[in-house]
Parts: C-alpha cells; sequence; structure tokens
C-alpha cells in the first residue's frame, strides 16, 4: 500500500531515512538523487508515479521514516512505545516512557540498546575484576523485539508495538493474534 502519495525527489530524501537505507544493506550511497531513487524503487521502499513524483510505500515509510508522525495516523500509530514502571503493576509510577518515531530498520538498534540499559543486571566477579551481566541475555531481548514488529497485524489500526518494563518482568506485545 502507499503511504505517501504523489511526491518529489526531494520530498522523498526528506522523508526517508536513505543514508541508513545504503548504511544497512551495505551499498555505497550514490552520488546522485537519480541513483538513490533508483534503488530505493529497486527494493520497493518507493514507486514511481505521473509527472516525475514518487510514492512512498508503507513499507518504505515503516522501515525507513525519518519521523513516522509525518505519515498519516495509521502508520504513525505503530510507532513503538516503551513505557517503564517503578513496581509490578502499571498503577505504579512511570519511570521511563520512549515513543520511537522513527522506521523499524532506523531505530532497531535505539530501542534494543534503550532497553537493554534499562534492564537489571547481575555483577559476576571474574578473577581479578566485576563484570556486569544482564538479566536478560541480549540477543533474546533483541529477538523479541524483532518479531513484535515483524509479527504484528498491519490491518489493525489505532495500535503498534508495545514494551513494558515492570519491576519483575518485560512484556512486549503488539496488534493482532499469534
Amino acid at each position: 500500500a502507499v503511504a505517501c502519495q504523489y511526491v518529489s525527489s526531494e520530498q522523498v530524501l526528506e522523508l526517508l531515512d536513505y543514508p541508513s537505507y545504503f548504511r544497512l544493506t551495505k551499498q555505497p550511497l550514490p552520488e546522485n538523487r537519480a541513483a538513490i531513487l533508483e534503488r530505493l524503487h529497486a527494493d520497493r521502499l518507493i514507486n514511481s508515479d505521473v509527472g516525475n513524483k514518487w510514492n512512498i510505500t508503507n513499507l518504505g515509510a515503516l522501515l525507513f521514516a525519518v519521523n513516522l508522525e509525518t505519515f498519516d495516523s495509521h502508520l504513525a500509530r505503530k510507532a513503538v512505545r516503551f513505557v517503564a514502571y517503578a513496581g509490578k503493576t502499571k498503577a505504579t509510577m512511570v519511570t521511563h516512557r520512549n515513543d520511537v518515531a522513527v522506521g523499524y530498520a532506523v531505530g532497531f538498534e535505539l530501542v534494543t540498546r534503550f532497553i537493554n540499559n534499562l534492564l537489571p543486571k547481575n555483577e559476576h566477579i571474574g578473577a581479578a575484576l566485576r563484570e556486569e551481566q544482564p538479566l536478560f541475555p541480549t540477543l533474546a531481548i533483541r529477538e523479541l523485539v524483532a518479531n513484535a514488529l515483524i509479527h504484528q497485524d498491519m490491518t489493525i489500526t489505532g495500535t503498534g508495538p508495545q514494551i513494558e518494563l515492570f519491576e519483575d518482568r518485560i512484556e512486549i506485545t503488539n496488534p493482532g493474534e499469534p
């Protein structure tokens, strides 16, 4: 589906974080606008329209939006929401809140790093030095967040992936059924 219709090539480059696209796909950044648009089009992040205009696809916006809120509310509500509570229920004080309104590919590393920095850690005493080790494996957190993003039901509007950190657990939810 189309997230944004009939936009100029300049607008495409303003709305999508194309340098991140090239960095994450391990491609050199082309030297001209036409080559950049060609690569984005080849991966179906944008589609050509009449009059030298472009359509940004939902895929392009969800993965590489500079700001999901610049698109319609359907996509804006798909931003990852993170909330940390001081206790074991939602009735306790919120200690951290972060709505990550960038595209999933752009913000994935940011989200996982943010979560891992807030998770409790165990202190392991080695032969000479103390080391902090995360209570939850970093790889597990990464996989849980990735699965919540990938396997959400995109046809459900008004909600998106949510990560909640409590004193005794972490809950990761997304719209749809398993």
